[in-house]
């Protein structure tokens, strides 16, 4: 009861939070988006058109990254209430087709927190990923990711999808909302603290079946990323540091 009673008081909370800018001083990715959705733990900027998510921004510290608290049984994924009913997804869209249900910011970077985990269940955190790079290149990814903040004590994540479809492709959709599929998922990876100064990695990996050893192959650089997606990731960060750290290509 009193569990019933907290999540509620907090979904409350969090739903209508306004801004949550302030907790990310390296800023949110420039794409125009249609809402940001301010979480607990991560901030989210959403599109209508899609009905998935463009993006997600994470603070991911090691002691995010420590030894599992939260079991994984009893989390369902759940429609996003700070969205009108038209612009929702939701997972019966996902039924029979081959793309699961992937989450921007993963159940394992929130296990330190019941509802930080029960938020990355949200529907505005998922996208339609193909399942088996979901369930191999791409876990294989978010695995190397919280190694870093392990290493680096924390690093800011951004993950997000794209759609770089060639002219006159149109874009394949699925389920009764119309979800649309992306071409490509994302990361980037900015580690503020290390022994060398701030650090930055990068990857673009085709939303296709990956097996988790060709996904070095989709490393590159964060200016790499930005100007296939035509966006600034950090925006916040000195024109400076972004030209020092973000040509660079460091292995994971």
């Amino acid at each position: 009861m009193f569990k019933s009673v907290f999540l509620l008081l907090s979904l409350i909370t969090y739903l209508f939070a306004q801004d949550c800018s302030t907790l990310y001083p390296e800023g949110f990715p420039t794409q125009r988006v249609d809402k940001v959705l301010c979480k607990k733990s991560f901030v989210l900027g959403y599109s209508f058109e899609t009905k998935t998510p463009l993006w997600a921004v994470e603070h991911l510290t090691k002691e995010n990254t420590a030894t599992k608290e939260i079991a994984l049984e009893g989390f369902r994924y759940h429609r996003d209430y700070a969205l009108a009913r038209k612009y929702r997804a939701t997972s019966s869209d996902y039924s029979y087709s081959t793309q699961d249900r992937s989450p921007l910011v993963p159940f394992e970077d929130m296990n330190k927190d019941h509802f930080a985990s029960h938020e990355t269940f949200v529907m505005s955190n998922i996208a339609p990923q193909d399942y088996a790079l979901n369930r191999h290149g791409w876990v294989y990814l978010e695995r190397g990711v919280r190694e870093l903040a392990n290493a680096y004590e924390e690093v800011i994540v951004v993950t997000g999808v794209a759609f770089l479809h060639e002219t006159n492709t149109k874009v394949e959709r699925i389920g009764r909302h119309k979800v649309a599929v992306p071409t490509h998922y994302y990361k980037a990876v900015y580690a503020p603290n290390t022994i060398d100064g701030p650090k930055m990695w990068a990857w673009i990996v085709p939303n296709r079946a990956v097996d988790y050893k060709k996904m070095k192959e989709y490393r590159t650089t964060v200016d790499t990323l930005e100007a296939k997606l035509g966006i600034d990731l950090f925006p916040n960060l000195s024109t400076a540091l972004q030209e020092r750290v973000e040509s660079k290509t460091i292995p994971l």
